[in-house]
C-alpha cells in the first residue's frame, strides 16, 4: 500500500482539504480526510490507475488529477515517483529530473548543449543558408539588388566622374568575363567612391560596382579583370544571399530561445548594411579569390595582375594613413590579410612580385 499526504481540490470549488490519498494493493484508490478519514474520493478494483500525473519538476509540487475533476497536490515527490513505479508507468521526465538533480550531470548537460550550439552554428547554419540561397527566385535577388544600390548611393557613392573614353576601355575589356557569366546576369556599373577609396562591390543579383579610384589605382586593365573575377566568384557563389539568410536564420533562432522578435525585425530593417559591408567571411574571400585564380589560369591571364593590385593599394593606403589624410575604408578592410593573398597568386604566377610601374593603362603589356 501506498500513502501520499497533501491537498485535495473536489474540482467544483477553490475550496482545499488536507487529504491522504491510498492506493492499496488491490488497486482501490481511496482520498480521505487527514483529520477525521472522511472519504472524500473511493475507487473500487481499478485495473488500470487511470489519474493524470503532473511531471517532475525538482521539487515543486505534484498534481494528480483524476476523471470527474478532482485533483491531489502533494509536496511528497518520492511516494509520487514509487506509485508510478508500482502501476508500471514510467515518463521521460523522471531522467529529465536525473539530470536536473545532478551537478555532474547539469555540467556534461551544459557542455553538450555548448557543443551541439557550436555546431550549428558554424556547420548546420552555414549549410542551410547555402540551400536556401540557391531556392530562392530570382525576383528576390534582383530585389535585393534594388534596395541595397538605392543605400549605396544615397550613403556611400556619388555618380562616376570617368572620362568616357576610360569607362568604354574599362567596360570593352569586362565584356568576355561577362559573356562568359551570362547565366548570372551580370551587370558592370561605376561609381565614386570618396572615402570607401578604390573598392568593387558585389551585389547578391549580379550587379558589380567599381569605384572610380579603384580605375584610377590599376595599371594595367587585366588588374581590373582579375578583381572582377573575384567579385563574379561572390556573385557565383552567392556569397551576398548566403550572408543574409544566414544572419537570418541566427536572428529566428534567437528569437525562438527567448522570444524576443526584436532582434528579427532589426535584421531586416539593417540589410542594406550587412550588404553594403559585404563583411564577408575569409572563407567567402577565400573562395572567391580560387574562383578568380582558376579564371585567370583558364584564361591565359597572369595571376600577378590580382597580387600586383591588391599590394599597390595596400601600400598606397598606408601611405595616406602615414601623411595624416583619412584612411580607406575600401577593398581590403574586410578581406584576409593582404600578405596571404598575395603569396596565393604569387606562387600560382611561380615568381616574385612583378613591378608595374611602368605599365600601360591600355590593356596591353610595354
Amino acid at each position: 500500500m501506498i500513502s501520499i499526504h497533501g491537498k485535495w481540490y473536489d474540482g467544483c470549488s477553490s475550496a482545499q482539504k488536507a487529504a491522504v490519498l491510498t492506493v492499496r494493493d488491490s488497486g482501490t484508490v481511496m482520498v480521505v480526510r487527514a483529520d477525521d478519514g472522511g472519504v472524500l474520493y473511493h475507487q473500487n478494483h481499478l485495473t488500470r490507475f487511470n489519474a493524470r500525473i503532473s511531471d517532475r519538476l525538482a521539487d515543486t509540487s505534484r498534481m494528480l488529477t483524476f476523471p470527474d475533476g478532482g485533483v491531489f497536490e502533494t509536496d511528497d515527490n518520492e511516494a509520487v515517483d514509487r506509485l508510478l513505479a508500482r502501476i508500471g508507468r514510467r515518463h521521460w521526465s523522471g531522467w529529465v529530473h536525473l539530470l536536473e538533480s545532478k551537478m555532474r550531470y547539469v555540467l556534461l548537460a551544459a557542455v553538450g548543449c555548448l557543443v551541439l550550439g557550436t555546431l550549428a552554428v558554424k556547420l548546420g547554419v552555414p549549410a542551410a543558408a547555402k540551400l536556401i540561397a540557391a531556392q530562392l527566385p530570382p525576383s528576390v535577388y534582383a530585389a535585393a539588388d534594388r534596395q541595397v544600390l538605392s543605400q549605396l548611393d544615397r550613403f556611400a557613392f556619388k555618380a562616376s566622374e570617368m572620362p568616357p573614353e576610360v569607362e568604354a576601355r574599362v567596360r570593352d575589356h569586362m565584356q568576355g568575363i561577362i559573356d562568359d557569366h551570362a547565366g548570372l546576369g551580370i551587370s558592370l556599373l561605376f561609381r565614386k567612391g570618396g572615402v570607401v577609396g578604390p573598392n568593387a562591390v558585389a551585389l547578391p543579383g549580379g550587379t558589380i560596382i567599381f569605384t572610380d579610384e579603384m580605375i584610377a589605382v590599376a595599371e594595367h586593365d587585366d588588374e581590373l579583370l582579375a578583381i572582377m573575377a573575384h567579385e563574379v566568384g561572390h556573385i557565383y557563389h552567392q556569397h551576398g544571399m548566403r550572408r543574409i539568410v544566414q544572419d537570418s536564420l541566427l536572428s529566428f533562432a534567437i528569437l525562438a530561445l527567448t522570444g524576443d522578435a526584436s532582434g528579427v525585425s532589426e535584421l531586416f530593417l539593417g540589410l542594406p548594411v550587412v550588404l553594403t559591408e559585404l563583411a564577408y567571411s575569409r572563407g567567402f574571400e577565400r573562395e572567391a579569390d580560387r574562383y578568380a585564380l582558376d579564371y585567370l589560369l583558364a584564361n591565359g591571364i597572369a595571376p600577378n595582375r590580382f597580387a600586383d593590385l591588391l599590394a599597390r593599394i595596400d601600400k598606397r593606403g598606408a601611405e595616406r594613413a602615414l601623411a595624416g589624410g583619412p584612411s580607406w575604408r575600401g577593398y581590403l578592410a574586410t578581406h584576409p590579410p593582404t600578405p596571404e593573398r598575395i603569396r596565393i597568386f604569387m606562387d600560382a604566377t611561380g615568381g616574385d612580385l612583378i613591378s608595374v610601374d611602368h605599365a600601360k593603362k591600355s590593356g596591353t603589356d610595354d
